[in-house]
Order: C-alpha cells, then structure tokens, then sequence
C-alpha cells in the first residue's frame, strides 16, 4: 500500500539519497526543519517501511571482483521451492543483489568473484542442487555500470553519478577495515559511537579509517534502499541487443538515462544482451514513453529490446563475504 510524502519528505528521501550518513543537521538546512522535525520524519519513513534499509556502496572492483549478472527462468517451482531459490542466493557469501522479476526472466541475481573459473564453482554449487528447476540462465560480466540519484524524488533534479564498479585493483584491506564494510554494507547510517562497541576501536580510529577508505576510492556512496511501491514507483530494467555500438552513441544513450528524471543506472554489459537501462517509473504507461523515446532516438543502433520488472529485492549488499 502507498503513503502519501509530502514536500519535506520527499527533499529528505531526495537528501539521503545523495548521502545517506548525512547528519540531522546536515538535513535540515537542506530542507528548512528543525534537526528534531527531521529524526522525527526519518524514522516514520523507516517505521512505514518506506527506507527499507540504509546502505553503503562499495567499490568491489578496488578489491579484485567483477560483478556477473545471472538471470533465472524457472520451470516446474511451486512457491516453496522458489523460496528455497532465493534464500539460497540470499545466503550466498557471493552474492550481492537478489531480486525477483516479471518478465523474461523469474530471478536476477549479481554475483561477485574474482575470475571466471570461481563464478564457474559458484553456478555449478547453484545448479547440482537446483538445475531441474531452471529452464533458461543467462550469465553476463558488467563492464561499466554508473548510478544515477533520484532526481524525480524533488523539483531541484540535481542528479549525482558516481561508479561502484571500474578498473580491477588489487586494494589490500586489513582485519579493522574489513569489520567496519561489513558493519556498513548494510547500515550506511550506523553511529559512529556503535561502530566503535562493535569494533572495540577508538573514535579517532574509525574516523580515520573511514576517511581512508572514502579517499582510497573503496566506499563509493551512501544511499537508502526504497521500497518503490510505497511511493508508486517501480524499477524496470530496459535491456538491449545493440548494433553498431559506437563510443558517440553509447554515451548518448548513457547520457539519456542520466539526464531523465527517473533514469537511475546504465549498465554496459557483456553476454546475451548489450546494456541495462534502470528507471524507476510510476507505472507501465510512463515506462511506454520512455521506450518510444528510446527507439526513436537509438534506432540505428538496436537491433533487440526487452523488459523487467523488479518487484521485489531480497538482499542487498556490497560486501557480502
């Protein structure tokens, strides 16, 4: 069921988006309230379950990972057996994002491993438990994979990019640095007082330690994870088989989605389709639009396209491992 944002809200969705470990008071310059009014929102958002969870992005690459794609269609699962499906990408040490589709495909899953040869024994653990219940997979390396803020959230539509994905470093982390992302991954808004119990380190440590790993290029981003149909949104992932891919057209249609309001990914891929477009929509009739914008714009260079509809994410986690 939706509820109902009013302006204030929808600046401070828009505001811990840009930067979700921004301070009460940080907040409420942006959106003219008290430091007390916004604490107080905030956690209405999260008691309505409107911020699912608060996250960070981390920049595997730096640490020697690719991320894959792998899209399952199922064939002969019940409810029960989807469940086991899914809690058994959820629990995976590799996977970083689990969510179930409508569409051409019944799972999306990203996985992350080091080479071809360990996302091989990560498939093939998958598949000698569950093959009889996968009709097609679809396995695909991302390349480059910028994100887009969610500029449709307030009038100001000021976008942020930033990349969580680049060029594959050898990024050493230590015991302390690795405690503190495994603490963030999945609570990019912990207190700096609870990382200090959990890590038994001092403030100035973590401090340090976190202003490292933001300067080294490791920790990419803070955000908050949306439920979208509590805010009459849904995300659907546009994907194309290109045609005479040229550097000037592949950054115009990146361009694109960066520029559209409710553009927030583009993924240059390799595999069985050339690129994922990600908007987060009002419904089906604005997702129309854009695609006759797409084809009209790009149709000299799409040879193929379809749709996905995520509707439900069940993991997210940049530092699964």
């Amino acid at each position: 069921m939706s509820v109902k944002l009013d302006v204030k809200d929808r600046k401070i969705l828009y505001n811990l988006d840009l930067n979700s470990r921004a301070t009460l008071n940080e907040i409420s310059k942006k959106v003219a309230l008290s430091k007390q009014v916004v604490d107080y929102r905030i956690k209405n958002l999260i008691k309505n379950q409107i911020i699912k969870q608060f996250y960070t992005v981390i920049n595997f690459s730096k640490l020697g990972y690719t991320q894959y794609k792998l899209y399952l269609k199922f064939q002969n699962v019940n409810l029960q057996k989807e469940k086991e499906i899914i809690n058994y990408w959820v629990k995976s040490k590799n996977s970083m994002w689990v969510a179930s589709c409508r569409g051409g495909y019944d799972l999306a899953v990203s996985i992350l491993a080091m080479n071809a040869n360990e996302l091989g024994k990560i498939i093939a653990d998958f598949l000698n438990n569950h093959s009889l219940s996968i009709l097609e997979k679809s396995i695909l390396i991302t390349q480059i994979s910028p994100v887009f803020t969610r500029a449709y959230l307030t009038e100001q539509k000021e976008k942020k990019e930033f990349v969580y994905r680049g060029q594959i470093e050898n990024y050493k982390l230590d015991e302390t640095e690795k405690r503190i992302l495994s603490l963030l991954s999945t609570n990019g808004r912990i207190s700096i007082l609870d990382l200090m119990e959990k890590t038994n380190l001092t403030r100035d440590v973590v401090n340090y330690r976190l202003k490292k790993l933001r300067k080294d290029g490791v920790i990419s981003q803070y955000r908050a994870l949306l439920d979208l149909s509590k805010i009459e949104h849904q995300l659907y992932k546009i994907v194309l088989r290109l045609k005479n891919l040229s550097q000037e057209k592949e950054n115009s249609l990146k361009y694109f989605v960066k520029q559209h309001p409710n553009g927030v990914q583009f993924l240059k891929l390799l595999g069985s389709w050339d690129t994922e477009l990600e908007f987060e929509v009002k419904g089906e009739e604005q997702l129309h639009k854009i695609l006759l914008n797409i084809r009209n714009k790009f149709s000299d260079i799409i040879r193929d396209y379809d749709t996905l509809l995520i509707h439900d994410e069940h993991k997210l986690d940049y530092f699964p491992f």
